[in-house]
C-alpha cells in the first residue's frame, strides 16, 4: 500500500475506492430518481388512500410507471436485473394489466408485487450484483461517466436500505476502500470478519499501517463481493443534535429516549458533565461525556440526545433528527410558535458501532436566547412535555398515522411563514388531505360537516374575547381620569398574565366586566358601542339568533370564496391579492383543526372520522346548550374563558 505522499496507480480497483467517497452525494442527475425511489413513488401512487378519481389517477399512475420504468433501464445494471428478474418480470406484468383497465382495478396484486420487489432490494445479492455493475462498468476503459452514475448511486442506495452506514467516517466505506487500496489491517480486518484463516503476510510484521497486503486486484474484488453478503451490524445508535433560539422551564429532561440539556447548565469538563447528566439519559457512554463537554454551551442554545435502540437503521442520524423534530414541532403548535424559535442547527455528533463522528455544529447569527424570550420559549418544551405524557409510549414516533399527522402539522407550520398565496395553498392541501382519510367526497363539503360548528363557536368566543380585552386596556380617550382608574381597578380582576406573553381573562369574571365596561365607557364612544352589542347578543335570544344567522351566511361566503380561490390559483385562473388575503387567516384556522384532529385520532388510536364527529359533536351540543339556556350568555361567558384543567 502507497504511503500519503506516494502516488497510487489509477486501476480498476482506485476508481472504484474513489467512486465511494462522499458517498451521500449523488452523481448521477437529482431531476431522475434512482430504480428505489421510483419504486417507492409508484408503490406510494397504488397505495393511496383516497377514492379512485378518474380525472386525475390515470393520469398519476402513468406518470409514475413511466419513472419506475425509465429508472429500471437506465438505473439498474445488468446483474442486478438478472438477479430481480423474476419480480421485474411479476411486476411488469401485473401494472401492464391494471394499465389496460384503466388503473380502475383492483390494486392489491401490482402493491403485493411492488412489496416483494422492495423486499429483494433489501437482499444482499441485489446489493453483490449491484457491486459487481459498478466493477464492471469501471472496469471497462471506454464507459462514459453518465453511465457510471447510475449505477454507482444504486449500490451505495442499496448499501444504505441494508443498514449500512454511509456518513462521513463509515467503517463500512472505510473497509471497503482499505481493501480496495490493499491495506495489510484493512484486508486483515476483513478476513476476519469473513472467518478466513489468516496468514502474517510480508510487510505485516512490524504493524506498519501502510504495509500492502499483496491482494492482486481480483482478489480484492472478490473479497469485497463477499463482505457484501454479511449483514450490517444492528447496533444501538446516538445522536447528538443542537437547538437553539430555544429554552426550557428546566435544566435537563428526559422524554423517553430523548434527552434535552440547557447548555448554559452543562460542564464543560467531560467528567463533570457525565456526573451531572447521565441519569437524563439511556445508556450513556463516556464519549456522550466528551461529545457534550465539546459541545456549544450558550443561553439559548438546548442539546438533544436521540438514543436508537439496537436495530438496522439505513440512516439513524435521519430517524433521530426526524424524532425530535416532530417532537418540537407538536410543542410549537400547542405553544403557538411560530416558525423562528426552536431551530435546529447544522450538524451532529453519530455514536454507533463503537465509533462517533461528527459534522461540526454551526449557529445561527441570532442563535443567542434574549432575555425576554425564555418564558415563551419554554412553553414549547412544556407543549412537548405534555404531548409526550399523553402518548405514554404508544403509538410510538414511527407509527404511520403519527408521522402523517406530524408531516401535516409541518406543512401548516411552515406555512404561516409564507405569502398569504403560498400559504392558502399550503393550508387547502392540510385541508384535503385530511378529506380524503375519511372518504369521498369535496374538502369543502367536508369542512361544512365537520369543522362549521367549530369556527360558528369559534367566531362567537373570539368576539366575546376580543371585545372585553380591547374594552379593559385600548386607547383610552374618551375617558375622565375617574373612568380610567375604575377600568384599571375592572381589569386587574379581569385579565391575567400568568401565561405571559399571552394576556388572559379570567374564569367566571367577564359577565361582570361586561356589566362594569358599559357603564364605564361614555355613550358616544366606539368601544361601547360594541360592548352594547355584545350585551344584547349575550342576553337576548333574538339578538343571538340574527348574530348566528350572520355567521352562516358569512360562512358560506368564506367557504365559496376559498374554493374559488385554491381552483384559481391552482389552474392559472384570475385570483386578485385582496380576495386571497381575505380567506388566508380562514383557511388557516381550519388547517390547525384538521392537524390537531389528526394528531387526536393517532393519539387515540381512533379513526379520522370518529375523531371529527367527536370534534363536531361537542359544538353542535354547546350551540344547543345555548338555544336552550335562558339567555345565551348564561352558556358562552363560561365556555369561552373556562376553568383550566386541573395539573
Amino acid at each position: 500500500m502507497p504511503g500519503w505522499d506516494e502516488e497510487v496507480a489509477a486501476t480498476t480497483a482506485s476508481e472504484v475506492s474513489r467512486a465511494l467517497l462522499d458517498p451521500l452525494r449523488r452523481w448521477s442527475d437529482l431531476a431522475v430518481p434512482s430504480f428505489p425511489a421510483a419504486a417507492e413513488e409508484l408503490m406510494a401512487w397504488l397505495a393511496d388512500p383516497r377514492a379512485f378519481d378518474k380525472d386525475f389517477h390515470p393520469m398519476a399512475f402513468d406518470s409514475a410507471m413511466q419513472d419506475y420504468d425509465h429508472a429500471a433501464k437506465q438505473g439498474l445494471g445488468t446483474k442486478a436485473k438478472d438477479v430481480l428478474s423474476a419480480e421485474l418480470a411479476h411486476v411488469q406484468r401485473v401494472l401492464t394489466s391494471l394499465r389496460a383497465g384503466g388503473w380502475s382495478g383492483d390494486q392489491e396484486p401490482a402493491k403485493s408485487a411492488l412489496r416483494t420487489l422492495l423486499g429483494k432490494l433489501d437482499n444482499h445479492e441485489v446489493l453483490q450484483a449491484a457491486w459487481r455493475d459498478l466493477w464492471s462498468k469501471i472496469d471497462k476503459k471506454q464507459t462514459s461517466a453518465e453511465a457510471i452514475a447510475p449505477v454507482r448511486d444504486v449500490f451505495l442506495e442499496l448499501a444504505r436500505r441494508a443498514g449500512h452506514s454511509l456518513e462521513f467516517g463509515s467503517d463500512f466505506i472505510a473497509i471497503l476502500q482499505g481493501v480496495l487500496a490493499d491495506g495489510s489491517w484493512a484486508v486483515t480486518a476483513m478476513k476476519s470478519t469473513l472467518g478466513d484463516v489468516l496468514t502474517v503476510e510480508a510487510g505485516q510484521q512490524d504493524g506498519d499501517p501502510l504495509a500492502a497486503a499483496g491482494l492482486t486486484i481480483d482478489e480484492r474484488n472478490a473479497i469485497c463481493e463477499r463482505f457484501l453478503a454479511l449483514p450490517a451490524p444492528s447496533s444501538w445508535h446516538v445522536v447528538w443534535l443542537v437547538y437553539e433560539k430555544a429554552s426550557m422551564p428546566v435544566m435537563f429532561a428526559e422524554l423517553g429516549n430523548i434527552s434535552l440539556f440547557s447548555s448554559q447548565y452543562v460542564p464543560n469538563d467531560a467528567q463533570a458533565a457525565s456526573a451531572k447528566c447521565s441519569s437524563y439519559a439511556r445508556n450513556w457512554t463516556t464519549t456522550d461525556g466528551k461529545v457534550l463537554a465539546e459541545m456549544p454551551h450558550r443561553q439559548g442554545l438546548v442539546n438533544v440526545r436521540v438514543f436508537l435502540p439496537a436495530r438496522l437503521y439505513a440512516d439513524p442520524v435521519t430517524v433521530a433528527r426526524n424524532h425530535v423534530d416532530a417532537l418540537v414541532a407538536v410543542g410549537k403548535f400547542h405553544a403557538g410558535i411560530g416558525h423562528g424559535d426552536w431551530r435546529l442547527a447544522e450538524g451532529h455528533t453519530h455514536i454507533g458501532h463503537g465509533s462517533s463522528s461528527e459534522r461540526y455544529f454551526r449557529l445561527g447569527a441570532d442563535a443567542a436566547q434574549q432575555h425576554l424570550d425564555h418564558q415563551r420559549r419554554s412553553a414549547v418544551f412544556s407543549g412537548m412535555e405534555a404531548f409526550w405524557k399523553q402518548k405514554d409510549g404508544s403509538p410510538s414516533m414511527d407509527d404511520d398515522r403519527l408521522a402523517e399527522a406530524v408531516e401535516l402539522l409541518r406543512w401548516w407550520q411552515a406555512a404561516q411563514e409564507q405569502t398569504p398565496l403560498a400559504r392558502v395553498i399550503a393550508d387547502v392541501r392540510v385541508i384535503e388531505t385530511a378529506s380524503s382519510r375519511i372518504g369521498p367526497g369535496k374538502w369543502h363539503q367536508h369542512l361544512t360537516r365537520f369543522l362549521k360548528p367549530a369556527w360558528i363557536v369559534h367566531s362567537v368566543h373570539g368576539q366575546l374575547r376580543d371585545t372585553l380585552h380591547d374594552a379593559l386596556g385600548g386607547a383610552s380617550e374618551g375617558l375622565s381620569p375617574q373612568a380610567r382608574e375604575r377600568r384599571q381597578t375592572v381589569a386587574a380582576a379581569t385579565r391575567r398574565t400568568d401565561d405571559f406573553p399571552w394576556i388572559g381573562l379570567v374564569p367566571g369574571t367577564t359577565r361582570t366586566a361586561l356589566t362594569e365596561l358599559l357603564d364605564i365607557y361614555p355613550e358616544h364612544h366606539h368601544t361601547r358601542r360594541r360592548l352594547r352589542t355584545l350585551a344584547s347578543r349575550l342576553s337576548n335570544h333574538d339578538a343571538f339568533n340574527k348574530w348566528r344567522a350572520s355567521l352562516d351566511t358569512r360562512w358560506t361566503h368564506l367557504l365559496d370564496r376559498l374554493v374559488r380561490t385554491r381552483n384559481a390559483i391552482t389552474h392559472g385562473g384570475p385570483g386578485t391579492a385582496d380576495a386571497v388575503r381575505s380567506v388566508a387567516l380562514f383557511a388557516s384556522q381550519l388547517s390547525a383543526w384538521e392537524v390537531q384532529l389528526a394528531l387526536e385520532a393517532a393519539l387515540k388510536n381512533i379513526s379520522h372520522e370518529a375523531a371529527h364527529q367527536e370534534f363536531s359533536e361537542a359544538d353542535n351540543d354547546l350551540l344547543g346548550k345555548i338555544h336552550r339556556a335562558p339567555t345565551p350568555g348564561d352558556v358562552l361567558h363560561d365556555s369561552a374563558v373556562p376553568s383550566r384543567p386541573p395539573a
